[in-house]
């Protein structure tokens, strides 16, 4: 087994560039784990998300006794906002866009601000969708800068795939997860998380786990389980259920997944209804219940080698496979990069990835 250090999975997509780089390529197949506040065996697929910075370039001026010579790049930024707002009814359901001001020029209003730039995030499903709509707001973007005379600058900055979930993969997966068994907690740590869950303002009316709401049976097991969802830790292991819709979020998962086999566990790292990237889950990065946790997901990773041999698919990527609606979604990848190749039936086809596409276009 080899162990690999994959920093910024949304903020720096790391492994979109190390699927790339063809950093996979010795590999059979690839495991990974995600913190989390339930014990599962993840599947489906989630959404392509790229992330580009807009830096808009004006000319400063006092803004009450020369305003006619400002160009002020702040409304550039806020024209842009507003053009995407009246993109979003024309997008997608399953898309999603979101930003940030990251520089808004300065703190003074009596001048008209030189500079200013704001970060998107662009999501879809497939690749090619958030490629033609990622061009959709790079045309607002430019829109923008035309309407206040200011000159606009696109960065790059991360992009990563949409998963490929395999079935078989994740059934080894789970069989040895529900051997080795969850973590169970002290009086003291569900004291700790007791609190946390009690500070979670707006809680979910959602029980936890993907597969609860398409699968009665699982529905109700997590129902019991959860004391219909108000137990602070969960501690049991959601039964599994291979699936192909997509989760709304975004992971450079995806990019390992379209070179090797790929599958992914959660466990109970932080407490039940703290939403993600919350406060409530910082405060757990550094306990005891986040740390039980990340050892069991690496006896997970280890007691699933045992459980792999001789097991038909496993290796292949040939069952429990995202059928694919678009095929030119393989020509999105740039040809001739180093890339995931696989030598896997079906992906012979496969390299680079998005990101590297993305500065090709560029």
């Amino acid at each position: 087994m080899i162990l690999y250090g994959c920093p910024g999975e949304e903020g720096a997509a790391t492994k979109a560039f190390m699927a790339r780089d063809g950093v996979f390529a010795e590999c059979d197949a690839a495991l990974t784990w995600h913190p989390g506040n339930v014990n599962q065996v993840t599947s489906g697929t989630c959404n392509t998300c790229i992330q580009t910075e807009y830096k808009f370039t004006g000319v400063a001026s006092h803004a009450a006794g020369a305003p006619d010579k400002g160009r002020s790049a702040l409304d550039a930024v806020e024209l842009m906002n507003i053009g995407v707002q009246f993109l979003r009814e024309h997008m997608p359901d399953s898309a999603r866009i979101h930003y940030s001001i990251t520089d808004a020029g300065g703190d003074s209003p009596n001048v008209v601000q030189p500079k200013a730039q704001v970060l998107y995030m662009v999501r879809s499903i497939w690749v090619k969708d958030a490629l033609e709509l990622q061009e959709r707001v790079d045309r607002i973007a430019l829109a923008a800068s035309m309407m206040t005379d200011t000159k606009m600058e696109k960065k790059f900055i991360d992009g990563c795939s949409n998963t490929v979930p395999n079935k078989v993969l994740e059934s080894l997966m789970w069989d040895n997860f529900n051997d080795l068994g969850v973590c169970h907690y002290t009086e003291e740590e569900l004291k700790y998380a007791k609190a946390l869950y009690d500070s979670v303002e707006m809680k979910s009316d959602k029980l936890p786990g993907d597969a609860t709401e398409d699968s009665s049976d699982i529905y109700e097991y997590v129902d019991e389980k959860s004391k219909h969802g108000t137990t602070p830790m969960n501690e049991f292991l959601v039964p599994y259920l291979y699936y192909e819709k997509p989760r709304m979020g975004s992971t450079d998962v995806g990019d390992v997944s379209w070179c090797i086999p790929t599958a992914q566990i959660n466990t109970s790292t932080f407490p039940a209804q703290a939403p993600g990237h919350s406060w409530q889950n910082v405060s757990c990065g550094r306990t005891s219940i986040a740390h039980k946790n990340m050892l069991l997901a690496g006896k997970g990773h280890r007691g699933y080698r045992d459980r792999s041999h001789g097991k038909a698919g496993c290796f292949t990527g040939s069952e429990g496979r995202v059928q694919q609606e678009d095929e030119t979604l393989w020509r999105l990848y740039l040809p001739g990069s180093a890339g995931c190749s696989s030598g896997h039936p079906g992906r012979e086809d496969v390299r680079g990835d998005m990101a590297e596409s993305l500065k090709e276009k560029e």
